[in-house]
């Protein structure tokens, strides 16, 4: 009679042990599950912002290449042929040394980029208002976004030191796209060199 009350070890059932670990490890898969997808999914949203700054600052260099120096200079930015440029520090949002240039003249559509901007940061002619149209191309896309030119003249062929804008051979210019993701400032910086 006794072994017919004790039911077999195969029809009693899972105990509270086993139940308490296979849940513990399903709650860990799924966890682990989730947080793929969370990242995935930021990670798909941080490459859209990038390529869309790049786009941005692709099509600011586009914008520039046809432009010789006369149209580059007084048309586009109102720099005079004898100007030379400035001292020039534009703070780094990842974190890395600061880049200076020791004569510069910086065009942005933020002129609260540098916290010592220069009094012609934003001057441009319009037409063709190339500022006016890079922000225009920014709404929408970035959030906080900036467009910022470092113009740098380089090889004075009338051997000024520093360089003024209307006799150097070369102008190195530096495109940097900037907005704001997940909180944080990011950027992306594009080079170009244009010879006269």
């Amino acid at each position: 009679m006794q072994s017919l009350r004790r039911p077999r070890r195969g029809q009693a059932g899972y105990n509270l042990i086993e139940v308490i670990i296979a849940t513990a490890l399903l709650g860990i898969v799924a966890i682990t599950i989730f947080t793929l997808f969370v990242m995935g999914r930021r990670n798909i949203y941080s490459g859209k912002q990038v390529s869309q700054a790049i786009a941005i600052g692709t099509q600011v260099l586009e914008d520039l290449q046809p432009l010789n120096k006369k149209m580059l200079y007084n048309g586009a930015f109102g720099i005079a042929d004898s100007d030379t440029g400035a001292a020039v520090t534009l703070p780094r949002v990842t974190g890395l040394t600061a880049p200076n240039w020791t004569n510069a003249r910086v065009r942005s559509t933020d002129s609260t980029v540098m916290s010592s901007p220069p009094a012609d940061i934003g001057t441009e002619n319009a037409p063709p208002g190339l500022l006016a149209r890079w922000n225009t191309m920014l709404t929408g896309k970035l959030t906080n976004p900036s467009v910022t030119l470092v113009l740098d003249p380089e090889v004075d062929t009338a051997g000024n030191s520093p360089a003024q804008f209307g006799t150097a051979q070369v102008l190195h210019v530096r495109v940097f796209v900037r907005w704001t993701e997940a909180g944080r400032r990011r950027e992306i910086v594009l080079d170009t060199v244009k010879a006269f």
